[in-house]
C-alpha cells in the first residue's frame, strides 16, 4: 500500500514541476500564480499545498536538483581527469544537461534576490576552474586567475546555452571536441605564467 501513495506523490509532484516549467515559457515567473499552476495541472489547491508551501518552494526545489546535478559533475570535470576520461566526463555532462534543457532553460528566465540559476552555475564554474589554475599553474597574480575563471565560465556557460537553444544532441560531441582541442585549459596555464 505505501509504494502506491509514494507513486502517487511522485507523479503529482511531477505534474506540478512539469507544469510549472510550461508556464514558464507562456508567462513571467512574477505573472505565474497558484490558481495558473492548480488549472494547468488539474488539481486542486489543497493538492498542490500538500507539496509546496508556495511558488518559491517549488522553483527553489527545482534550480536545486538542477544545481546538485551540476555541481557533481562540475566537481568530476576538475578531479585531475586527463585526456579521454575528461572529454568522456564533459560529454556526460553536456548529454545530461541536454536531456533537461526544458527545465534548465525554464528556470535560466527567473531571476529573484533568491532564485538566479544560470549565476549560481557560473560561480560554480568560475571558483573550481580557479581552484584548479591555483593547483595546476604557476600563477599567482589574483587579476588574472579572476579573469581566466570568468573567462573559462563564460565560455561553458555560452556552449551549453547554445546547445539548449539551437544545437542538437549530435553536436554535442563535435563542438565539445573543438572546443577541447583548440581551447583547453592550456591556454589559460600557458597565460597565466605571464
Amino acid at each position: 500500500m505505501q509504494s502506491k501513495i509514494d507513486l502517487r506523490i511522485i507523479k503529482t509532484r511531477t505534474n506540478i514541476k512539469n507544469t510549472f516549467i510550461d508556464l514558464l515559457f507562456e508567462k513571467e515567473f512574477n505573472e505565474i500564480t497558484i490558481q495558473n499552476i492548480l488549472d494547468k495541472a488539474l488539481i486542486n489547491r489543497s493538492t498542490f499545498y500538500n507539496h509546496y508551501s508556495d511558488k518559491y518552494e517549488l522553483a527553489e526545489q527545482l534550480v536545486d536538483e538542477i544545481l546538485k546535478s551540476a555541481t557533481l559533475f562540475i566537481n568530476e570535470r576538475f578531479s585531475d581527469k586527463k585526456g579521454n576520461d575528461l572529454f568522456s566526463t564533459i560529454y556526460k555532462a553536456y548529454l545530461h544537461l541536454y536531456d533537461q534543457k526544458k527545465a534548465i532553460l525554464a528556470l535560466w528566465k527567473i531571476r529573484t534576490g533568491t532564485l538566479h540559476l544560470y549565476d549560481d552555475i557560473e560561480n560554480l564554474l568560475k571558483k573550481n576552474f580557479m581552484k584548479y589554475l591555483i593547483v595546476h599553474s604557476n600563477c599567482t597574480d589574483s587579476s588574472l586567475l579572476d579573469y581566466y575563471s570568468t573567462l573559462y565560465s563564460s565560455l561553458v556557460l555560452t556552449s551549453l546555452k547554445w546547445f539548449l537553444t539551437s544545437g542538437k544532441e549530435s553536436d554535442i560531441k563535435k563542438i565539445i571536441e573543438q572546443i577541447q582541442d583548440r581551447l583547453g585549459s592550456e591556454m589559460f596555464f600557458e597565460h597565466c605564467k605571464l
